[in-house]
């Protein structure tokens, strides 16, 4: 079994724990975890436990805003007919649902538009503005896309659409000709918070509709579990506007949840429980992607749009009965993938695979799982209209945008950021792309980013574990990406009690002097030999809370694990 590498967060100054641990009334514990996390006086720390709507910033702060807000004003007052168009993931998906809903709510003529993964590709295609066009639309809102469409977006000014473009995806150096570009990451954009998803930026559009019209804000509020659901989806940062709108959005989602959620919740037996952004992130967002991924998105946007449980409830089935077809295929093709690496040479810093019968809807998740198993930056590549097309994923310190912009002279068209992206070629140019990609990252990867991480906050000792301790980490939720769920190291572990639960986890009480605690590791039996033979351990877990028959009992999830050596 191979090690992982452990990377320790920064270790503050003893005298600046201290300092924090006496100003917020706390221990060491949280009073590291906070510090680590970049909060470090009273005031930051009262924001982060006691998020606020009010914590959000100006929308009008945001570059184009003004234009865009005057557009949507002008074409109310014209009575034109606006669409709505999105992207078919799940960030997408709730962007069109969030804006289409709840300019629905106020205005008639409005139509969505989701384009076919497999018949149009990703982005603003001409069968998507063919549409517009034949249905006399005259202004364009877009989401999640429009970035890169330079060559679209002049087709739709030919024919007399105006183009107001909310994406979060890293723009070239020649923007689209859109009236309005709503883009965080415009390099002279001023607006503050850079990581918006699509859909966060779909509502700050919305916010400042609400402003300019003095529309009540609370009526926009209502989708915030839209909002969160794209947050969980596309693993932004959990920091700033994104923590606060997951930490709202999961409180509508816990309290009233529209009703197409609603449905999904109470298929999957989510509904009546407390829902995490993991449970988001696991249950709910395949079920959502599901669709767009076979064929079209339109089951999962009407779900979304769904106002009565009757119809949510036979729209939450059939979204589930794609996603277990998806399921069904995904399978043969990660096995099909894994077959193809075991056969390449361990030597490789990356991998690029290709066969044109895979379904172009799941090889970005068949990419994830590569990347899971061999910690590798990972691109897995079908063949669709006589086109190479596929997604690629990466690892945790690779920067797979950059790369790609290196192999633009191959690629016909290419899209993401730093940890994923989509990309086509032509089928004559795949050898060469295979070949420099991998010179790419064999050049920025040294061997030991290829061994994976595992990210450890700090080392403890378990009489720092109580109840109390467990209520304030709890308190800094929602956890993601720069926010993740602390993750501890104790030392010198005695193991007791070995059992294998279902033939693929592994239970042990783990002691340290006089204290022990239950702990468990899910899916893995490669721990076993390990816990067979050493009778101390070291041990990097998580604090979770175990639910059985009513009672409630701290429990330790097993991250990794070596021999204890002294």
């Amino acid at each position: 079994m191979k090690l992982k590498r452990w990377l320790f967060e920064a270790a503050p100054h003893p005298s600046d724990i201290e300092s924090l641990s006496k100003s917020l009334n706390i221990s060491r514990l949280p009073a590291t975890l906070l510090w680590q996390r970049g909060i470090r006086e009273y005031e930051t720390a009262r924001q982060f436990f006691r998020p606020s709507l009010s914590q959000l910033h100006d929308p009008f702060l945001m570059k184009g805003m003004d234009i865009a807000i005057e557009r949507i004003q002008k074409a109310l007052h014209n009575q034109e007919t606006i669409l709505i168009y999105g992207d078919y993931d799940v960030d997408g998906t709730t962007s069109v649902a969030l804006v289409y809903g709840f300019l629905k709510k106020i205005y008639p003529h409005l139509l969505a538009y989701i384009p076919d993964r497999h018949k149009e590709g990703y982005g603003i295609t001409y069968e998507g503005l063919n549409f517009a066009i034949e249905k006399k639309v005259g202004l364009i809102i877009s989401l999640d896309c429009g970035v890169k469409a330079n060559e679209q977006i002049d087709y739709a000014k030919k024919n007399g659409i105006d183009f107001i473009i909310c994406d979060h995806h890293l723009p070239d150096g020649e923007l689209p000709a859109a009236l309005a570009m709503l883009n965080p990451k415009q390099i002279d954009c001023p607006y503050p918070f850079k990581e918006l998803t699509g859909c966060g930026i779909g509502f700050k559009l919305l916010s400042a509709f609400c402003q300019r019209t003095q529309t009540p804000e609370r009526l926009l509020h209502q989708y915030l579990d839209l909002v969160v659901l794209s947050i969980a989806a596309d693993l932004v940062p959990l920091v700033g506007e994104n923590r606060v709108l997951a930490f709202f959005g999961l409180e509508k989602l816990n309290i009233d949840p529209l009703a197409g959620l609603k449905a999904l919740l109470r298929l999957t037996n989510g509904y009546g429980r407390k829902i995490t952004i993991k449970d988001l992130v696991f249950s709910i967002s395949p079920r959502i992607n599901a669709a767009g991924r076979l064929a079209d998105a339109y089951d999962s946007l009407n779900l979304l749009l769904s106002e009565n449980d009757e119809e949510a409830s036979r729209l939450a089935k059939l979204v589930n009965e794609k996603n277990d077809t998806r399921r069904d295929i995904e399978k043969g093709v990660i096995e099909e993938a894994f077959a193809m690496l075991d056969a390449q040479s361990e030597s490789r810093r990356a991998n690029v695979i290709f066969k044109k019968d895979w379904n172009k809807g799941v090889v970005g998740i068949v990419a994830a799982r590569c990347v899971d198993k061999y910690y590798r930056p990972t691109i897995v590549l079908t063949e669709s209209e006589d086109l190479v097309v596929g997604s690629a994923r990466s690892i945790q310190e690779f920067d797979l945008y950059q790369t790609l912009e290196h192999c633009s002279d191959l690629l016909l068209q290419f899209g993401g950021h730093k940890y994923a992206a989509g990309l086509s070629l032509r089928r004559q140019d795949l050898p060469e792309f295979q070949a420099r990609f991998e010179n790419l990252v064999a050049q920025r990867l040294e061997p030991n980013q290829l061994v994976p991480p595992v990210r450890i906050d700090m080392e403890i000792g378990f009489e720092e574990i109580s109840t109390k301790m467990f209520a304030v980490v709890q308190q800094m939720s929602p956890f993601g990406p720069q926010n993740m769920r602390p993750v501890f190291l104790a030392r010198k572990i005695k193991v007791e009690n070995i059992k294998i639960i279902k033939n693929r986890h592994l239970k042990f009480t783990a002691k340290q002097q006089h204290l022990s605690f239950g702990a468990i590791v899910f899916n893995d039996l490669n721990f076993l030999e390990i816990l067979e033979q050493q009778e101390w351990i070291d041990l990097v877990f998580l604090v979770v809370e175990n639910e059985y028959a009513g009672n409630k009992v701290l429990q330790l999830e097993v991250r990794d694990l070596r021999p204890f050596v002294e």
